[in-house]
């Protein structure tokens, strides 16, 4: 309940439980516009924090100046159905008038229909008429309230009302406790109860979710609000009531009248409002602080808006005058933008509070609970339950029915909100208040980890123990062991460490782990209090991911035994990948996968010609919607004409289909100039995208009818060769079309490219009708063919690169496919980001020119894509791909011959499998994908037999070592930066600490680039600022396009930022915030990746590191851990009870490849290790390595095993590694030193005279010259 109060005209008035209050406010007499302010009225606010908003209403305008007004009023508040309401008619005019009005007429609208129409009458002398109006559940969640009454025969007065009515099911669906037991706060795992109460018959859904998901993003969650919105969204009415006059009443509450004394309505050639309405009350803005009062100065809506944005705090750091020049709304909207930036400018602080971990002992350990005992909790779903219930009872008296539902609880300590929704065929959907399930103890453990963390990376967990208890507690926690963790726990000995807990507090317990094994495993805390039964236990699964980057290679071979076999059979090896790159000790998966490669017909199987009926339609409306409701009954005969499918639709459509065509044709001639020429109304300037549709699609038409006129055709062709192609034969376009959706793929980037091959394609596809009548139409096309063969090697858009190839082909200009395939993606579709449409249009235009050039063996994958897009297509923005597709589909069934049988017979040998893998496939089953997978990588050959063709696709995916020298940029220059910044603890709950993360880019061609995407993979243990992303890419000063936060599907984080283009002059920079809210060491880097959206070749990566300077060397050390963390690296041998036997018995292990005696020359650094390149002096054992000694080799190693080594420069080593521990290069071969690895110090001549060093000297002597002349003992 907030006190409001208006401004202006004074009136107060409170907020009712739905947000909204009513103000009465008495106006002037004769006033024609009245500015109205709103603002809050709270006593506790002083008035520059008050909240307003303003708008400016207007007089109603009588008609024709008569003065007669109808005003409806329904001043009932917070209506539900049930209420009897009041509706009040007032009228007032000059007494000859109201004497005529007999009765209103009133027409009640809900969702987008009428739903009821009367009349109240009125009788003699009465300016005030009352009505009852009963509120039915017909009526939620809105209606309208449209009357009037008449004047004669010529006047209408009229006034509507629009009026909410409580969102609440027109049904009964309620969610409770079966007992006052299951209301009461509940244990994890816990048994229990509810009752559905609900309309007999309902079938409910149910499902529980975690209340703590929607802390985060609750837009999503389900409401019978929000049921009614989405219903409430087929009202065509503009504004909450009324109108600028009699017919704005109508216009506005989404009538069209008609009359006979020609007052009409304006015809409305859209659903949707010229400019939308906040016509629900949920939409109210509150401008908070001392914004609200510069904002209020503002009285036009937008300048607010550019106002508002200004005050954002602005996560690039730049000064308001540098972003202002991002803003293109206008320099009224710089002005104000820029004057409210420098109106307000704030800092926040943080602090950061760390801890640190301690070995502890008790000498209470019998007090405690035992740990065998306490069961760990380890169920934490988001949601569950997700039951489907049937109320099958018979109803009570209310005649409502109930049903209980028996279910465990999961072990989370939150609050469950319990969801149902109903349906019922009579009352619809109905969704019930969510029913709060509370789950509690007393004293209970919060384990948080990270969502992933990558191999051998040190990472901070804690174990968050909370006491609700009134008294003090003492309690002991322990962390398990896992071998799959480095930790302070081992396998002898659990961690555990004892400390008080006060009453109603909790306190923090940080454990540092190193994940040895990649996977999901498992993280194990226990707690316990001293001398109580009080104890917890959570066990929660930890994502251990590889080291390096995930790269995928993929090949694809074709089989087709006809062509490329030898007596009928097509045999091939595949040779391995050479992944010099592959982190070692990772997995490599190798994919495999055949499909069949069915021909023509396919499309009749798939493309139903039944489901074309809704193209056949009436064309109406100007001469660009004409065009638009008119293509579709083309482009359907064309096609049912192309596959003989009439009979799928009836025969007789095909007629009509003829008639609705020649409609089309009829009603164009009226927007036809005495040029030619075409626009969307005579008096507006001729378009040229529009006149070459034309004669597209009449070009198109005249192959189906006999009725089309060549001097119709052919004199667009001439008006646009003579006004509109340019010497060099480029066309221009001087009048854009209204209707910017009917271009399809031609509206965006490259449009002179566009433009002037989709005009050369209407050329070429009439020049059978003109060519006779035109003698300059051949030099047009070469002209224009000309200009888009310089063009088209640097095209960046699949699309443009799709529709200047069929332009090119069709005009015999163009008979390689190589540019154009490489524009594809999985040369099987021509894709733009969210763009399905234009994706469908732009690969039709590919299959198109495939066929001109007769490409047939790449055609195959591209129709069953455009198959397996089920378009049917359709009028509003869909009308270029509707063409194309189906114009492509024709023309591939009209040029490839009948299929011939499919019966083809794969065998697959793959090396560590005995038995072949082999496949049949039939036309019957050509779509079916047949996938084997193998760990390996290494030659397999595969061999194929029988009729048809088929494609067999081969993924290999490993982890590949970050190297940035490897990562050569091409066409884009990019530097990426960090720096640490102050914490704000309100915008980053639970973090730790924060980094600024910035990346400028700037792209290295003569012109802008076009859409561009930056990818940036996260550290570990860090989250990116979602705010910030989000200021980036809204208000007027936005940097970025939008953004996307992947946590899902990428093995680490991962923030997509698209750039709707990169500047070439200057550097286009980007920066945002990152959390950390895990402690992590030996912490990998993270990347950054910037390509071109339409050309992937062009991209540059960068690697960043919160501590670049120092290395990979930060740590998180307790106890033994950093010595735990170094033993999966080599340890320098030190140990004093090594004997020469010993060594013997290692060196000579089986595994072991070579034993060398070797100088460090030098250390090097290079993608993140260590690389010490050794002078190998004496080959004790000979391996794999022909030929070493005296030759440099390099062993690689691990940054973070630098201090475990400990090598030296110059000194000599005894060194021995297994044969899995070498890394084949290019020219030779490297050595990694892994846990494996076996390294000595060996002392110099010097030393070895020393009584210190003689028995080591002479051990390693004896086993040089034991292993050299003798070998290893079998």
């Amino acid at each position: 309940h907030v006190p409001v109060v208006s401004e202006a005209i004074h009136s107060e008035g409170t907020t009712l439980s739905d947000g909204t209050a009513k103000l009465i406010l008495n106006t002037p007499q004769n006033t024609q516009s009245l500015p109205i302010t709103v603002r809050t009225n709270h006593g506790d606010l002083p008035r520059e924090r008050q909240a307003t908003k303003s708008m400016t209403a207007t007089a109603y305008q009588t008609q024709g100046g008569s003065g007669n007004y109808l005003h409806v009023a329904i001043t009932s508040t917070e209506i539900k159905p049930g209420d009897n309401v009041p509706v009040n008619f007032n009228v007032r005019g000059n007494a000859n008038s109201l004497n005529q009005i007999k009765y209103f007429t009133y027409l009640i609208l809900t969702k987008g229909r009428i739903f009821k129409v009367g009349r109240q009458p009125k009788g003699d002398g009465q300016n005030l008429v009352t009505m009852n109006l009963r509120i039915t559940p017909d009526l939620i969640p809105s209606f309208r309230f449209v009357a009037y009454y008449q004047v004669g025969n010529n006047e209408i007065v009229a006034d509507s009302v629009w009026v909410d009515v409580k969102d609440t099911c027109m049904g009964t669906l309620i969610v409770k406790g079966a007992s006052s037991r299951d209301n009461r706060i509940q244990k994890p795992g816990a048994a229990m109860k509810i009752k559905l109460e609900g309309d007999p018959g309902a079938r409910v859904g149910l499902v529980a979710v975690d209340k703590a998901v929607y802390v985060l993003n609750d837009k999503y969650k389900i409401s019978q609000t929000k049921i009614w919105d989405t219903i409430e969204k087929s009202d065509f009415g503009c504004t909450a009531g009324s109108g600028q006059n009699n017919l704005g009443v109508f216009e506005d509450a989404g009538l069209a009248l008609t009359t006979s004394t020609n007052l009409n309505t304006k015809q409305r050639s859209v659903a949707k409002c010229p400019q939308p309405a906040n016509r629900r009350r949920r939409s109210s803005v509150l401008l908070l602080d001392s914004k609200a009062s510069k904002v209020a100065q503002f009285q036009d809506q937008d300048l607010r808006e550019c106002c508002e944005d200004g005050m954002y705090e602005n996560p690039m750091g730049y000064t308001c005058e540098k972003r202002a020049k991002y803003i293109q709304e206008g320099d009224g909207c710089k002005a104000a933008f820029l004057e409210c930036c420098l109106y307000i400018k704030g800092i926040r602080d943080e602090n950061q509070r760390e801890s640190e971990l301690f070995l502890a002992r008790s000498d209470f350990e019998d007090e405690f609970f035992g740990d065998d005992n306490i069961i760990p909790r380890s169920d934490f779903p988001e949601s569950w339950l997700w039951l489907t219930e049937d109320l099958t009872e018979q109803p009570n008296s209310q005649g409502i029915s109930s049903k209980t539902v028996s279910f465990y609880l999961r072990d989370s300590i939150t609050t469950w909100e319990v969801l149902a929704v109903s349906i019922t065929p009579t009352k619809g959907i109905c969704v019930a208040e969510p029913y709060e399930i509370t789950v509690m103890k007393d004293f209970f453990i919060d384990l948080r980890v990270p969502y992933s963390v990558v191999k051998n990376e040190q990472v901070e967990v804690r174990a968050v123990l909370y006491n609700y208890a009134d008294e003090d507690i003492y309690v002991r926690v322990e962390l398990l062991y896992n071998p799959a963790f480095c930790s302070a726990s081992t396998e002898g000995q659990r961690y555990r460490e004892q400390f008080p807990i006060r009453a109603l507090s909790s306190r923090a317990v940080p454990f540092v782990i190193v994940p040895l094994q990649q996977g999901l495993h498992d993280i194990e805390v226990k707690a316990s209090v001293r001398g109580e039964l009080a104890s917890d236990g959570v066990r929660k699964k930890l994502k251990v991911v590889p080291e390096g980057e995930r790269k995928d290679i993929v090949t694809i071979i074709e089989l087709d035994p006809s062509e490329k076999g030898v007596g009928g059979t097509q045999e091939q090896t595949v040779i391995a990948n050479k992944l010099d790159d592959k982190v070692p000790e990772t997995e490599i998966e190798t994919k495999i996968s055949v499909l069949g490669d069915p021909v023509a017909q396919i499309i009749e199987n798939s493309i139903d010609g039944s489901k074309l009926n809704h193209l056949i339609i009436t064309p109406s409306g100007c001469g660009e919607q004409n065009m638009i409701t008119m293509t579709p009954s083309v482009i359907a005969t064309y096609y049912l004409d192309a596959t003989g499918q009439w009979e799928n639709l009836g025969v007789d459509r095909r007629t009509e289909a003829v008639k609705q065509i020649m409609k089309g044709y009829a009603q164009q001639m009226v927007y036809k100039k005495a040029d030619h020429s075409y626009a969307a109304f005579p008096n507006r300037a001729s378009s040229s995208w529009l006149t070459a549709y034309v004669v597209k699609v009449f070009a198109m038409a005249a192959k189906i009818v006999k009725d089309i006129k060549h001097e119709i055709i052919c004199g667009g062709v001439k008006w646009l060769i003579l006004n509109r192609q340019q010497p060099d034969g480029v066309f221009k376009e001087n009048a854009p079309v209204i209707h910017g959706e009917m271009l399809g793929g031609t509206k965006g980037a490259e449009p002179e490219a566009s433009l002037t091959a989709f005009i050369l394609v209407a050329l070429l596809e009439s020049r059978s009708v003109c060519n006779e009548h035109i003698n300059i139409l051949d030099s047009s096309i070469n002209k224009a063919a000309d200009y888009l063969l310089k063009k088209y090697e640097k095209l960046q858009r699949p699309y443009t690169t799709a529709l200047t190839a069929y332009a090119l082909a069709a005009a015999d200009r163009l008979n390689d496919d190589r540019v154009l395939m490489a524009a594809s993606t999985g040369r099987n579709r021509w894709e733009e980001y969210n763009a399905r449409t234009h994706n469908i249009e732009g690969t039709s235009y590919a299959l198109l020119a495939l066929l001109k050039m007769k490409k047939f063996v790449d055609t195959s994958p591209i129709v069953k894509w455009l198959i397996d897009q089920k378009y049917y297509g359709g009028t509003y923005g869909q009308t270029q791909a509707t063409v194309m597709v189906f114009q492509a589909l024709a023309e591939y069934e009209i040029q490839l011959p009948t299929h011939k049988d499919l019966n083809l017979g794969i065998t697959i040998k793959l090396p560590e499998r005995e038995v072949p893998v082999k496949y049949r496939i039939s036309y019957e089953n050509a779509f079916l994908a047949r996938t084997t997978e193998t760990k390996l990588n290494e030659d397999f050959t595969v061999s194929a037999s029988g009729d048809g063709k088929a494609t067999m696709t081969i993924l290999t995916v490993y982890n590949a070592q970050l190297r940035e020298d490897a990562n050569v940029c091409n066409k884009f220059h990019l530097d990426v930066s960090v720096e640490n910044v102050q914490l704000n603890l309100k915008q980053a709950k639970g973090a730790k600490g924060a980094l600024r993360l910035k990346i400028c880019t700037r792209y290295l061609g003569e012109v802008d680039s076009t859409m561009a995407i930056i990818d940036v993979s996260m550290l570990t243990g860090f989250v990116p600022d979602a705010e910030d992303l989000t200021r980036l890419s809204k208000g007027v000063d936005r940097y970025i396009s939008k953004f996307e936060i992947d946590n899902n599907m990428a093995q680490k984080g991962t923030v997509v930022i698209y750039l709707d283009k990169v500047s070439h002059s200057e550097d286009e920079c980007v920066q945002f915030k990152i959390h950390k809210h895990f402690e992590v060491g030996f912490i990998q880097p993270g990347s950054v990746k910037v390509y071109s959206y339409y050309n992937l070749d062009e991209q540059c990566t960068k690697f960043y590191h919160p501590d670049k300077g120092t290395g990979l060397l930060n740590k998180i050390c307790h106890g033994n851990i950093c010595r735990c963390a170094e033993e999966t690296c080599s340890l320098l041998n030190q140990q004093k009870k090594i004997d020469l036997q010993l060594r013997i018995q290692k060196a000579c292990a089986p595994n072991v490849d070579y034993v060398y005696k070797a100088k460090l020359l030098r250390i090097e650094e290079k993608d993140g290790n260590d690389i010490y390149v050794m002078d190998v002096l004496e080959v004790i054992k000979a391996g794999t390595d022909r030929n070493p000694r005296a030759k440099a080799r390099q062993y690689v190693s691990q940054r973070k095993c630098q201090e475990a080594l400990n090598l030296k420069l110059n000194n000599d080593y005894l060194i021995w590694g297994l044969s899995n521990d070498l890394w084949p290069m290019k020219d030779d071969i490297s050595y990694l030193i892994t846990k494996n690895t076996w390294i000595e110090r060996w002392p110099n001549e010097d030393e070895c005279q020393d009584e210190e060093f003689q028995n080591l000297c002479d051990d390693f002597a004896q086993l040089s010259n034991t292993l050299t002349i003798f070998g290893c003992p079998t």
